[in-house]
C-alpha cells in the first residue's frame, strides 16, 4: 500500500469515528441497582455507548457506589458525563450529597463533568416542593462551583416555576409524547412544543433536554403506540430538528433495561447486547432529515 493510500484511509477512518461519537449529544444509562455492577460494566458500556456520543448521564451518586465508579468509567474512556443524584425523600438527599461530598474530597478530576443534575421529576413526583429542591441545589452548587461544575435539575417540562429557574445554572427538561398519548406522526413537533415553552421560562439561561424517547414494545398509550418502526421514526424526527435548531438533546436511552418491568424496558436504542435495534440503522442517526 502506497503512503498517500494509507494515510487517505487512515483519515477516513478517523473522520468515520469522529462523526459517529457525536450522532448524540448524550445518552441517559442505568443499572439494575438490585445487583450493584462493578467498575468494568461501566467500562464496558461506554465502550458501546461511545460509538454513539461522547456523553452520558447517570441518576444517582450513593445508590452502587455510581457516581464514583461511573466517573472514573468515563474518564477511562474518554467521555463527559452529567452526574445524576437521586432526591426523593430528605433523607435520600442527604445520603446523595454525602456521597457526593465524598467524590469531591477525594481529589478524583471532575474536568470532564458537564453538570451535577440534582433529583430527577422531584417537582412532578410530589417527592419536595420548588422552594425545597431550589435549596437542595443551592447546597450542591456551595460544594461544586468551587470546582468550576455547574448544576440544575432534570424536571417535567412544565414544573419550572421561578424559585427552580433561578437556582440552576442551566435548565434540563423532560419531555416523552408518548406518556401524553400524542400519536407518532406529531411526537417530535409536540416535544420542540415543549422546549420553547421552557426556553419561554427559562430567564436567559441555557435549555437542554434531559430526556426523551420511544419505546420499542409495550402495551400503546393513547394514540401512542410502541413499535419498532414508531421508535425509529421519533429518534430520526428528535435528531433531525435537534440539529436544525442547535438543540442539545440527551436521549433516552442507551439500551434496553430488561430488569425493568413492562414498556419501561424498551426505550433503547441498542438491545441489553448493545446491537443497535432493527430497524434503526446508522444512517438513520446519522442522516435523520
Amino acid at each position: 500500500m502506497n503512503t498517500f493510500l494509507f494515510l487517505f484511509l487512515l483519515a477516513f477512518a478517523a473522520t468515520k469515528y469522529c462523526c459517529s461519537a457525536q450522532i448524540f449529544y448524550g445518552l441517559n444509562f442505568g443499572i439494575n441497582q438490585h445487583s450493584c455492577p462493578p467498575l468494568e460494566h461501566y467500562v464496558d458500556e461506554f465502550k458501546h455507548i461511545k460509538a454513539y456520543t461522547n456523553r452520558v448521564r447517570s441518576y444517582t451518586t450513593g445508590v452502587c457506589n455510581q457516581g464514583a465508579l461511573a466517573l472514573k468509567a468515563s474518564q477511562t474512556v474518554g467521555m463527559n458525563i452529567y452526574l445524576g443524584m437521586w432526591v426523593d425523600t430528605p433523607q435520600t438527599f442527604e445520603s446523595e450529597f454525602n456521597a457526593l461530598k465524598g467524590i469531591v474530597q477525594s481529589g478524583a478530576s471532575l474536568s470532564n463533568v458537564d453538570a451535577i443534575i440534582v433529583g430527577s421529576e422531584v417537582v412532578y413526583r410530589k417527592e419536595a416542593d420548588a422552594t425545597t429542591l431550589a435549596g437542595y441545589i443551592k447546597r450542591v452548587r456551595d460544594l461544586v462551583h468551587p470546582h468550576g461544575v455547574k448544576v440544575t435539575t432534570s424536571e417535567v417540562y412544565y414544573d419550572f416555576s421561578p424559585p427552580i429557574v433561578e437556582a440552576v445554572d442551566l435548565l434540563m427538561m423532560n419531555a416523552f409524547p408518548y406518556w401524553e398519548g400524542v400519536s407518532i406522526e406529531q411526537a417530535g413537533a409536540t416535544l420542540f412544543k415543549h422546549y420553547d415553552s421552557v426556553v419561554s421560562v427559562a430567564q436567559g439561561k441555557p435549555v437542554k433536554i434531559s430526556e426523551t424517547g420511544w419505546p420499542s414494545r409495550g402495551g400503546n398509550f393513547g394514540a401512542s403506540v410502541p413499535s419498532p418502526q414508531n421508535q425509529r421514526s421519533y429518534v430520526k424526527q428528535v435528531l433531525c430538528e435537534a440539529r436544525k435548531r442547535g438543540v442539545d438533546v440527551i436521549y433516552f436511552s442507551a439500551a434496553d433495561e430488561n430488569y425493568k418491568s413492562g414498556v419501561e424496558s424498551s426505550f433503547g436504542i441498542m438491545d441489553p447486547q448493545y446491537k443497535l435495534k432493527a430497524p434503526i440503522t446508522m444512517q438513520d442517526l446519522s442522516q435523520p432529515c
